[in-house]
């Protein structure tokens, strides 16, 4: 699937295998055609008057064919539905690998513009709703197979109490759908207000410190993020549900309106049998089954619509498909910012830098400064190649950075955020070079003990936070690259692992000919670089040499 493949609850089940698909409706047509065959088989047994569907001369074995298809009915409609469970469960997985991809090759921008909670969503809930919506399939087409089976045999009966009861199932489907058709406003609202209670529970998780603190504050923040918009969600879910089992039940309760009206008020012709009125009448009772069955499945249907649509705003995005046919000379030699602006806006935030001119050397350690909101990280995201800017150009010495190179050109680098990631497994083929830095650093760290790697995996991340950043660093130190952008490193770090980051880390990235970018507030550490580059509101400030500190 992509981004002009469109997801249908069709296409999503004909995605795995086309002839299964098929058996699985054959056999679901097929249960539903035996399940129309129980009601004259049942009369058979029961009247000796009644033909039986076999013939007459067969009506002696009545009993075993009327066991026979409980077994058959059993035997089809299992296996309908067990192959359209495999089918659609098989399909969701392929389905969220295919989500997961879509969301690793979109933008660093394009992914926080949709929003983390949202896309987690589409990953957890909107699957279960999609897998939910399929399994209803056999069931519908069982159902429905059913309903017609039992109105070919009203029609055999009495082909005007047969055209009577279609006109009430023709008024009883529109009384359902056109309510039904309101409530899809109710389940869309209930959708999207929990992407409002995924964004509440990570910060109620991710922020418990906080939150301790100040109870009026946590108090404020479980009305506002979890609280409100739960109730407000089950209170839409609630109106769509009610909708929903109002128009069922009153659509299921014409079946009963309609046998009142043979029995007791439409004329019996005089060849009319007492025996069809029984079979009328059962035939009737059986189709308010299925009916309701349908009626029942169609708020999975309307579920997995709606969990659909969501999934293909994400499609609708498009994404670049970026090719690594150019490489960047791995000798480049400086790092080329010309007439760089850049600027993005949201709902909720903006920002912009720009006009950038900056040239970095390659071995140069240099320190970002400035203010909050003054636009050290978004110029480190432009160099990392994670924001691409929307004028100039990021060069390596001459060569500009493009469709063609960008893939190569971010191998280049590594970036430890503020707001990072620690992944628990090292994704490369490690060296005996790599494992010995590795234990150098965990000691030097003072990590050893607290974890360490068994194959590429560390026995666990669950560390303080500046245990983790500086496991983070670590892994960075072990990936190899050109350049380090590292957005307040130290912020959280003991004096003397903050005195350990400035005095031996730095200079060992530059003595192995590594380029740093350190985003700081530590001054009384600028010594330690070969230029600090000064932010305000969005533009180079200043761009200076510090003053090093003489030996002894």
């Amino acid at each position: 699937m992509n981004s002009t493949n469109y997801l249908t609850l069709r296409r999503l089940l004909l995605s795995g295998s086309p002839k299964k698909l098929c058996l699985a409706v054959i056999l679901s047509v097929l249960s539903g055609a035996l399940y129309a065959l129980i009601i004259p088989t049942i009369l058979s047994g029961l009247s000796d008057d009644h033909q039986f569907i076999l013939g007459d001369e067969h009506k002696e074995h009545v009993q075993t064919w009327f066991f026979l298809l409980i077994f058959c009915v059993l035997l089809t409609k299992a296996s309908s539905v067990i192959l359209v469970n495999n089918l659609a469960k098989t399909a969701v997985a392929k389905l969220r690998i295919d989500l997961s991809k879509k969301i690793n090759a979109m933008e660093v921008s394009q992914v926080e513009k949709m929003g983390l909670p949202k896309m987690l969503n589409m990953l957890t809930e909107d699957m279960s709703r999609i897998t939910g919506a399929a399994l209803a399939v056999p069931m519908v087409l069982v159902s429905g197979v059913t309903a017609l089976g039992m109105l070919a045999y009203l029609s055999i009966l009495d082909f005007k109490i047969f055209m009577f009861t279609i006109l009430g199932i023709v008024v009883g489907l529109f009384l359902f759908q056109f309510p039904v058709s309101r409530t899809k406003k109710y389940y869309s609202k209930s959708r999207d207000l929990k992407d409002t209670m995924q964004n509440g529970f990570r910060g109620l998780i991710y922020g418990v410190y906080e939150l301790k603190l100040n109870k009026d504050k946590s108090t404020r923040f479980l009305e506002k993020e979890i609280s409100k918009p739960t109730v407000e969600s089950l209170k839409n879910e609630k109106k769509g549900d009610f909708i929903i089992h109002i128009a069922g039940n009153a659509s299921e309760i014409l079946c009963f309106f309609a046998i009142g009206m043979v029995v007791f008020l439409l004329p019996k012709g005089a060849d009319f049998q007492h025996q069809n009125l029984y079979g009328v009448v059962m035939a009737l009772l059986y189709i308010t089954g299925p009916i309701a069955s349908i009626l029942d499945l169609m708020q999975r249907l309307k579920f997995g619509e709606i969990s659909i649509n969501k999934i293909n705003e994400l499609y609708a995005i498009d994404v670049s498909e970026y090719q690594s046919k150019v490489q960047i000379n791995k000798d480049w030699k400086h790092l080329n910012l010309k007439n760089i602006k850049y600027s993005y806006e949201s709902s909720d935030h903006s920002f912009s830098i720009g006009t950038i001119d900056l040239t970095i050397r390659r071995g140069e350690t240099c320190f970002v400064v400035g203010g909050n909101g003054s636009g050290k990280s978004t110029l480190s995201k432009v160099v990392s190649l994670h924001y691409l800017p929307n004028e100039g150009h990021v060069l390596f010495d001459d060569q500009v950075v493009d469709k063609d190179s960008i893939t190569s050109a971010r191998e280049r680098l590594f970036v430890i955020y503020s707001d990072y990631f620690l992944f628990n497994t090292v994704y490369k083929e490690l060296t005996e070079k790599d494992l010995s830095l590795i234990d150098k650093y965990l000691k030097l760290f003072n990590l050893s003990g607290k974890t360490q790697l068994i194959g590429n995996d560390f026995t666990t991340v669950k560390l303080s936070d500046g245990q983790r950043r500086r496991l983070a660093l670590i892994v960075a130190l072990v990936e190899d690259r050109d350049i380090y952008i590292l957005d307040e490193w130290a912020a959280d770090q003991d004096p003397e692992f903050k005195d350990l980051y400035y005095r031996f880390v730095l200079p060992d990235l530059k003595q192995r000919g590594k380029t740093v970018i350190a985003i700081t507030h530590d001054d009384r550490y600028f010594d330690c670089c070969d230029r600090v580059i000064k932010m305000e509101n969005g533009s180079i400030l200043e761009n200076f040499e510090p003053i090093k500190l003489e030996a002894g």
